[in-house]
């Protein structure tokens, strides 16, 4: 039986090759790739600054962020910073100078 298929389809190929029709080969035609847009930006960023013995790491989100946690991390443990500044609407945590780097948490507005 699959023998016969396959002398029937293969007859039915040849007959089409001689009238001119398809060659038994189907080929889709090409469909433009519609553009994918970037994924958006994460909702949530990590700043981290280790300039704090100096200058006691100020840092602060972009305009389009709100501060959410300020860490100050220092030789013997970590705690949230209590050196906050606001100005023009932006919020800036700093540390003391005993801390040894910030790691600020920042949420897209």
């Amino acid at each position: 039986m699959i023998l016969l298929g396959s002398f029937a389809l293969v007859a039915a190929l040849a007959v089409s090759d001689r009238i001119g029709g398809p060659s038994g080969v189907l080929i889709e035609p090409a469909v433009a790739a519609t553009p994918v847009a970037p994924p958006p930006p994460p909702a949530f960023r990590t700043v981290t600054s280790s300039s704090c013995s100096s200058n006691g790491c100020p840092t602060t989100c972009e305009a389009d962020e709100a501060l959410i946690s300020a860490i100050c991390v220092g030789s013997t443990g970590a705690k949230f910073s209590d050196n906050l500044l606001i100005e023009n609407g932006q919020i800036t945590a700093s540390c003391g100078p005993s801390s040894t780097a910030i790691v600020v948490s920042c949420a897209r507005k």
